[in-house]
């Protein structure tokens, strides 16, 4: 590749970063005036809704991009043209019937799916759900579409289309959910737990056409290049073509799932659980919202980081493995780990301290905090499980990580039993997610040691990280206290009270941490610089208590002589 191209290339794969961070924040800032305007009920209906489509969302569009984007840019540089094209008509052509299949599913199928959520009151189950259901299988239409446009663009080392397509649908769509359920409940006076969470729901096939129409607007003049090669003389068969993609897509699919099935277990399992120890039907589906909607959210903060790890050392390691290079897969990965612990372990500080003014600030509510309390952990388990499967990946390991995960659901869902059934509460389901994270984490870090024939412990590696993150924890405990004392006593409004407790608290809590694992060496300053995002800051802020730490020792010297 020329330096030219090699530098547009990276131009693209920094702007496309950039723009999956924008969309990632932008699908965590609406859950704030969302939860305002229908509740946590209506958040518990939006929730039994997804977690029905995010499993034939997840079929459609976590493997298809990457195996048309490799399939393509690989024939692309053969000059094999005419299976590019082949390859782009058969793939589109069955993503469109998997759209109109799984969206007739999901219409058709939306009473028996409202039903499985409340065995116990499957009439206000059905009455309650049905609309949001129908709601969301609209996106089925339009989403199988744009992962193939998705994966033509990339497979022409096209990012810019991909990465803006990304930032619009989300823009639109948290639009649509916020101005929808705001005429619904505040200007139509319907029911905000019922037509306001369906027309939340409804702003995310608003953004997918919007995504969509952009894709389109962007692949126009590639295609009138393109569709002149035709496919007539490309020497495989449909079925071929077809192989060729779902050899590469199922795997990454697989492992897409997972998530998704274990939400639908718990859409299927928390709310007739928490229905057969005595809560009603609207109060198990506000809990189970307070559960996906809030806490689960706040735990995906890390996920993003660790997301932006694992896709930097997922090549590392797979250069690293083929040139059976042991000593740098073993640097890459005891590097990942300790810059994932360096984020995680204090990410499970703040929320198991400070959910209190997290909840009040953020969702203005005070129901939830200890359920946010409860998941703070799930933080380090998550992204320590996201990170391993990255790795194992790496290592030519596609399918293992998927079996840990289906492994850690399992127990999960056992757990789920359990946890609720004895503590008569969604921090039940909480606890037994966090297990089953916990469970699959430790599978696959196992299986990193086996397949990458490597020697590391990571009890060793996150040692001075739990020790940072203890100091961590009794500073904001007592600082926390401190200032929600002070501030009660001069602001009345009770949430502006815990929105500055939470900036004094967490802002006084980063200097803590930072300032005690630098100071303990848990990490040098060049290590820093190399954190994905804040590495430039963070390596600014070591460098200053570096030269702190010199000057200490020479002014203890000088009184000496004195």
């Amino acid at each position: 590749m020329s330096r030219t191209g090699s530098s547009n290339l990276a131009r693209g794969a920094s702007l496309y970063v950039i723009c999956v961070a924008l969309a990632k924040v932008l699908g965590l800032v609406w859950i704030i005036p969302v939860t305002a305007l229908i509740g946590g009920a209506g958040l518990g209906i939006y929730s039994n809704a997804y977690s029905v489509y995010n499993i034939l969302q997840q079929l459609a569009t976590s493997g298809f991009p990457l195996a048309m984007g490799k399939l393509i840019s690989e024939r692309r540089a053969t000059g094999d043209r005419a299976i590019v094209e082949h390859i782009y008509r058969v793939t589109m052509r069955s993503l469109m019937v998997f759209s109109v299949i799984a969206f007739l599913l999901m219409w058709f199928g939306a009473p028996l799916f409202a039903h499985l959520i409340s065995f116990k009151d499957p009439k206000a189950s059905i009455a309650q759900n049905v609309p949001s259901i129908h709601a969301v299988s609209l996106m089925l239409l339009v989403i199988p579409a744009m992962s193939g446009l998705r994966g033509y663009l990339q497979g022409f080392q096209q990012l810019s289309g991909p990465a803006y397509s990304q930032t619009v649908e989300q823009l639109f769509r948290v639009i649509a959910m916020v101005v929808g359920a705001y005429l619904v409940v505040n200007q139509w006076g319907l029911s905000k737990s019922v037509e306001g969470a369906a027309a939340a729901t409804f702003g995310g096939f608003v953004g997918g056409v919007a995504g969509l129409v952009l894709l389109i607007v962007t692949v126009r003049p590639l295609r009138r290049t393109e569709r002149a090669y035709g496919y007539e003389e490309s020497p495989f068969r449909d079925s071929q073509i077809l192989r060729m993609v779902y050899r590469l897509a199922i795997p990454v699919s697989l492992g897409g799932l997972v998530v998704p099935i274990a939400n639908l277990v718990d859409s299927w399992t928390v709310t007739n659980l928490l229905q057969s120890v005595g809560q009603t039907f609207q109060e198990a589906t506000a809990n189970y919202g307070i559960l996906t909607r809030q806490a689960m959210y706040l735990v995906q903060l890390p996920m993003a980081f660790a997301y932006a790890i694992g896709v930097s050392v997922l090549p590392a390691v797979s250069a690293a493995k083929a040139s059976q290079n042991h000593v740098k897969i073993q640097e890459s990965i005891v590097f990942t780990l300790r810059s994932m612990f360096l984020i995680s372990f204090p990410t499970a500080a703040v929320l198991l301290v400070l959910s209190r003014a997290i909840n009040e600030s953020i969702f203005g509510a005070s129901a939830g905090w200890s359920i946010i309390s409860t998941v703070s952990f799930m933080s380090i388990f998550s992204s320590l499980e996201l990170i391993s499967t990255y790795i194992l990946q790496g290592l030519g390991k596609m399918y293992r990580p998927v079996r840990n995960m289906f492994l850690g659901v399992a127990i999960k869902t056992g757990f789920n039993f359990i946890l609720i059934l004895v503590l008569h509460s969604v921090i039940g389901a909480a606890l037994a997610t966090t297990i089953g994270y916990l469970v699959s984490s430790a599978l696959n870090i196992m299986a990193v040691k086996k397949y990458g024939q490597v020697h590391f412990s990571v009890r060793r590696i996150m040692r001075p990280f739990l020790l940072a993150s203890v100091i961590l924890v009794a500073f904001l405990f007592v600082v926390n206290a401190l200032a929600h004392m002070t501030l009660v006593d001069v602001f009345g409004d009770r949430r502006f009270i815990y929105v500055l407790q939470l900036l004094i608290a967490g802002g006084l809590g980063a200097v803590v941490y930072l300032y005690t694992i630098i100071r303990t060496g848990a990490l040098r300053t060049d290590e820093l610089q190399s954190v994905p995002g804040v590495g430039r800051y963070l390596s600014k802020f070591g460098r200053r208590i570096a030269r702190t730490q010199r000057k200490t020792p020479a002014r203890t010297r000088a009184k000496r002589r004195r």
